[in-house]
């Protein structure tokens, strides 16, 4: 907690320091600075659930809830990518632990880092450390990378990506399908997943167009050895559509909205 709410504190626009106030005993009911909300990742063919998209958000009072993608983007330009990264990583491995020690197995958790913390010469010696520390298995984790910033990575990224694959966690792209050189360099990338943009499912039970495309990336991945995740499937319709093309892993409200742990494990 104490490194979570050092960097929530860093995020701050700069320049503007809280006053100081006495120190309280937070209310049970507080938002915490930093959390994680998980959506569940559905095998449709098997019936299980394959893990867990941990999405990471940060609760202000003045600015509210800010999403990844504006965390990312603050991270980013304040050197804050590397703090946050870890923060991450130990914060996942917590949550393993203890739904350990309640008698609950997680399969695995998919958590999104940016390319800036990934492209560390030290990521996956400093990854390996932590899991180490808290004796959890390469397995249990899913590394996610947004598409866009993967078309822009560095040898160095795609390094860490091999080593990570090789003590065996699983790498994911997410967003895809927002990139026009994607289905061109799609070939070419080690990964595990791809999670389709939700511009295609969103449309693939209404129009031809949207199911032809989609269809045609799901087979393309299938030659590649490479499992796709439907993001946004919300109905009935979408889940069938998704279903007679042969994609399985599903995420979405038709199965889970987004909870924290108290409500999702």
């Amino acid at each position: 907690m104490a490194e979570e709410t050092k960097v929530k504190t860093e995020i701050k626009e700069k320049g503007k320091k809280p006053a100081a106030k006495r120190p309280r005993r937070k209310r049970a009911t507080e938002l915490r600075p930093m959390e994680y909300l998980f959506m569940q990742i559905y095998d449709t063919n098997s019936n299980i659930i394959l893990g867990y998209d941990a999405a990471l958000v940060i609760n202000d009072k003045k600015l509210g809830t800010l999403t990844y993608d504006r965390v990312a983007a603050v991270a980013g330009r304040n050197q804050l990518a590397s703090r946050v990264g870890k923060w991450q990583i130990e914060e996942v491995c917590e949550l393993i632990k203890r739904q350990n020690s309640y008698g609950k197995h997680i399969h695995r958790i998919f958590i999104t880092l940016t390319a800036r913390y990934l492209t560390r010469a030290d990521f996956y010696t400093e990854f390996t450390k932590i899991l180490a520390k808290y004796e959890i298995p390469h397995k249990r984790f899913g590394i996610q990378i947004n598409e866009a910033e993967l078309m822009a990575g560095t040898d160095q990224l795609f390094e860490n990506i091999r080593l990570l694959r090789e003590g065996g966690a699983k790498v994911c792209i997410t967003d895809f399908g927002s990139e026009s050189t994607s289905l061109r360099k799609l070939a070419t990338f080690e990964v595990d997943y791809v999670k389709l943009n939700r511009d295609f499912t969103r449309d693939v039970a209404v129009s031809e167009r949207a199911a032809g495309i989609t269809e045609g990336i799901v087979e393309l991945c299938e030659k590649l050895n490479v499992l796709v995740i439907a993001d946004g499937i919300d109905t009935k319709e979408q889940l069938n559509e998704m279903k007679r093309m042969r994609c399985f892993l599903i995420e979405g409200n038709y199965f889970s909205t987004p909870e924290r742990e108290i409500s999702a494990f």
